[in-house]
């Protein structure tokens, strides 16, 4: 059995973690989504805001915005 180590750079080690993040939790808050895709808490706001990124479903209207990292999912799925 062949074994070899893989060494990443600093850039390469962050596109990884924000993929392995992005690909196993169902939902992400606004502020880590906007932490892993380096934009800001404004944009990623105002994107929700023109229809551009899917949330979960408040139940009242002072619920905490989560991004539905499954819509996503599925979204780029249909694509390919």
């Amino acid at each position: 059995m062949l074994i070899s180590n893989i060494t990443l750079t600093d850039p390469q080690f962050e596109s990884l973690k924000r993929d392995l993040v992005c690909s196993s939790l169902p939902f992400l808050s606004v502020e880590d989504y906007a932490r892993i895709t380096n934009d800001t808490v404004g944009n990623v706001r105002q994107q929700i805001h023109q229809g551009r990124l899917p949330i979960k479903a408040k139940q009242k209207a002072k619920e905490k915005t989560f991004i539905n990292m499954t819509a996503i999912r599925a979204e780029a799925q249909a694509v390919i």
